[in-house]
């Protein structure tokens, strides 16, 4: 049997350890996102659906119209670009850095088609806005029942039919 020293003052420490990185990863990455890859820029995406289109928004600081890339097939929307570091300071004369640089790159694999030929896109301020209608083929149709299910020549075919019996 192996007996194991408890250090209270370790465990604190390393639960204080704890509790400190919680709280800095909950500032620096809210929601817990922190992009996809070491080196990627997280971008923070609103996506939602409306009966004829899904809605994207982004936010994109500093960034300007020609920064962004945006691809569109018939079922996946990509959007990407750079966000370039600021040259101001150099790397030993930071005493916070907290804002990120690099590059990014979202995309999104929507339920039904899209029609790429008609996404819209909006810049203002640092806000990039997609509209990306569905397919018309994908949107439900109504259709309506024809009332009078007999047409005009099979009335004319009975009413022959009709005139000849009372012929006979």
């Amino acid at each position: 049997m192996t007996l194991a020293l408890f250090s209270p003052s370790t465990d604190v420490v390393s639960l204080r350890e704890a509790m400190d990185r919680l709280f800095e990863d909950s500032f620096t990455r809210p929601n817990g996102w922190s992009g996809l890859v070491s080196g990627q820029v997280g971008v923070p995406v609103d996506l939602w659906e409306t009966k004829d289109a899904y809605h994207l928004r982004a936010d994109l600081p500093g960034l300007t119209a020609e920064d962004i890339e945006i691809n569109a097939t018939s079922d996946t929307i990509t959007f990407g670009g750079e966000i370039k570091a600021q040259a101001d300071a150099t790397e030993d004369s930071w005493l916070r850095q907290e804002r990120r640089a690099g590059k990014f790159q979202r995309a999104f694999t929507l339920p039904v088609q899209i029609d790429p030929n008609k996404v819209e896109a909006k810049f203002t301020n640092g806000v990039l806005e997609l509209v990306v209608p569905k397919a018309e083929s994908t949107k439900p149709r109504t259709i309506k029942i024809n009332a009078n299910s007999t047409t005009s020549s099979q009335v004319t075919q009975a009413v022959k039919s009709l005139k000849e019996r009372e012929l006979e």
